[in-house]
């Protein structure tokens, strides 16, 4: 492959950028016309007939400005029919690469027409390689981020030195950048009007909601609550037939509660104490018989809605209002927790901080009537769906300037080991001493807690790396998750429970990318049933991205090592599993390093870096005996 710059314009005309762009586009042809050549040294003509191929990069210019860069996709064409546009007669046919913008801030010379990049170590040259990296490195990106929207999990795989780790940060750094998604309002009425009520997925959720409120209405129908013993009562027990499990765990479905911690309930179970705990809500209770008693008899001023005030004092607003929307599912918006409300009346435009709790609530569920004139069978839990799936309650959207939703992910970088397990992983259990006295409790790890942020901020987009992937047992390592990573959305039990479930969900916006050295032969393969939940992407070694004269040499005579001409790779092994990649032998991006300094870079290189894993590869028998010669005259 040579890399070559040329100008476009006829006769010298200065044409501008634009004119440049569409001959290009419009065309997708370059070109030159024909006159006498005044420089024997310089054929210009010539060179673009003969020395020009398929698959050479060509940067268009006009004078010092950069245009387009394109790669040659056809043969030399001459023609005597031309137009005003497509006015050369020589021509070859191209792709268009890239448009150049002025962030890249690359420089190139005025060297007349075309100019072949003969000299390694002239700006030019370096500049319009650097061009062409940017352009195939954002081609990997794009293809990797197209594969995590199909797969959801990408195993980045290759030898050694080939950039593995480096695509996948680039890859996370653009799938979590700023988004703008539009305004709420269109969003949501958008939504509202593409829902499918008469789906199967729609029509078998609203049997399950229904029979999950059957059942709960038998076990706790209303005028039983002002007599609820108190293992019908309180959560911990481990037990799924408490109200309070009930209104936590049970029906969340039909609009979520958690409490946050046990003692937020005015009584729970603690089985690390063996008894009932009391919060200070019923403290002054001489026992847990008595505050059940008080319990009871506020359940009964809520149920039959006396005094929701002095109710959502005693409760709290959150518990007070799953339990109205339970009983009074017509009445009341699924949705419980203040802030929540607070963000989902933001988004709709509603927001009035005068307003009280109950008012927030009835506020959402009045906006619902409204917005059903799009989706006239959409019901209530439908509704609230949209606005939980589609956007972060729990801290609320940032919006712009003209009100769009503006989301950005997150991602983080882990490495495997060995060692590494499911409680390392997912979940696990957690020793700690507090005066002498040593306490258990559930914890969950970084792919759970990964999970849970993704949860929360549905609009943004997450994304895990876990480098070295498989020098851990993955299959136990992920456990019950290697059948969520294929069935997203959907909840798994986990072997722990955690805040009184053993749910656990990896959501559509949770992304996943491993890193995968093929010629580590000393750790272990990954099975087919992990290899079905993953696409596989090779990252191979990649010349044209080495730009110094002499580490391009240096590459090539390592490329042969690896080359079954020559007969130094053993049989047992693939070149494209082994081959040392590129990073070995880039060399600082510094404009201020001197050509003596470069070459004191890359004989370190050599010497610390290149020979030691070749030379391992001869031990391990990745490369045979006769390779040796070869590796000790390797030399700048």
């Amino acid at each position: 492959m040579n890399f070559w710059h040329m100008q476009m314009h006829q006769n010298n005309e200065k044409w501008d950028w634009a004119r440049e762009k569409e001959v290009l586009e419009k065309t997708g042809y370059i070109g030159m016309g024909v006159w006498v050549e005044d420089d024997p040294s310089n054929p210009q003509q010539t060179d673009f007939e003969t020395k020009m191929q398929i698959g050479d990069i060509v940067a268009v210019r006009r004078g010092k400005e950069l245009i387009a860069l394109t790669q040659v996709i056809g043969n030399y064409e001459y023609t005597e029919k031309v137009t005003d546009l497509d006015w050369f007669k020589r021509r070859r046919k191209i792709k268009i690469l890239d448009w150049y913008k002025n962030e890249y801030n690359y420089k190139v010379a005025w060297l007349g027409t075309l100019k072949r990049c003969s000299s390694p170590t002239a700006d030019t040259t370096i500049n319009i390689k650097k061009w062409y990296e940017k352009v195939m490195s954002d081609s990997d990106i794009n293809e990797v981020i197209d594969l995590l929207k199909y797969k959801h999990q990408v195993i980045l795989q290759g030898p050694p030195g080939t950039g593995k780790t480096r695509l996948a940060k680039l890859v996370a750094k653009q799938l979590t950048q700023i988004e703008r998604k539009g305004t709420p309002q269109d969003i949501i009425d958008s939504l509202v009007k593409s829902f499918d009520t008469q789906s199967n997925e729609a029509k078998l959720s609203r049997t399950k909601n229904d029979k999950l409120l059957s059942r709960f209405y038998e076990s706790f129908p209303q005028d039983k609550l002002s007599s609820l013993s108190l293992p019908e009562y309180a959560i911990g027990h481990g037990d799924q037939d408490s109200l309070c499990w009930w209104l936590e765990v049970g029906l969340e479905s039909l609009g979520k509660f958690s409490p946050g911690f046990s003692n937020n309930y005015p009584i729970y179970w603690s089985k690390s104490n063996n008894k009932y705990m009391l919060n200070n809500k019923v403290a002054g209770a001489a026992d847990a018989e008595s505050a059940m008693e008080l319990v009871s008899n506020e359940l009964s001023k809520l149920i039959q809605r006396t005094d929701l005030d002095n109710s959502i004092k005693f409760f709290g607003p959150c518990f007070t209002l799953k339990l109205l929307h339970s009983y009074f599912p017509d009445e009341y918006f699924p949705i419980n927790s203040v802030d929540a409300l607070n963000n989902a009346l933001k988004l709709l435009g509603s927001y009035n901080k005068q307003m009280g709790t109950i008012e927030k609530n009835i506020k959402l569920k009045d906006i619902y009537l409204d917005k059903r004139q799009f989706n006239t069978n959409l019901t209530l839990i439908e509704f609230a769906s949209i606005i939980w799936d589609n956007f972060n309650l729990k801290d609320g959207e940032e919006l712009s300037e003209n009100d769009e939703v503006m989301t950005h992910g997150e991602f983080e970088i882990i490495q495997f080991h060995s060692a590494y397990t499911y409680e390392d992983f997912v979940r696990g259990i957690v020793a700690s001493s507090h005066e002498g006295a040593i306490s258990y409790k559930v914890e969950n790890k970084i792919l759970a807690e990964f999970a849970k942020k993704a949860l929360e901020n549905p609009n943004g987009k997450y994304l895990l790396i876990i480098d070295e992937i498989n020098r851990a047992n993955l299959p136990s390592v992920l456990g019950e998750l290697i059948y969520a990573l294929e069935y997203r959305g959907e909840f798994v039990q986990s072997m722990y429970e955690y805040e009184g479930t053993r749910d656990i969900k990896l959501p559509k916006n949770l992304y996943i990318i491993g890193t995968m050295n093929t010629a580590d032969r000393s750790v272990g393969h990954i099975d087919y049933a992990i290899r079905r939940r993953f696409a596989f992407y090779d990252v191979l070694p990649n010349a044209s991205v080495v730009i110094h004269k002499r580490a391009k040499e240096l590459f090539d005579d390592v490329a042969r090592l690896f080359d079954n001409d020559n007969s130094y790779l053993s049989s047992d092994f693939d070149a494209n599993d082994v081959q040392i990649g590129h990073s070995y032998f880039i060399l600082s991006d510094d404009e201020d390093m001197t050509e003596k300094e470069l070459e004191i870079e890359l004989k370190q290189k050599i010497e610390y870096e290149i020979k030691p894993i070749l030379y391992e590869y001869i031990k391990d028998g990745v490369l045979l005996d006769s390779a040796r010669e070869v590796v000790e005259n390797l030399h700048v």
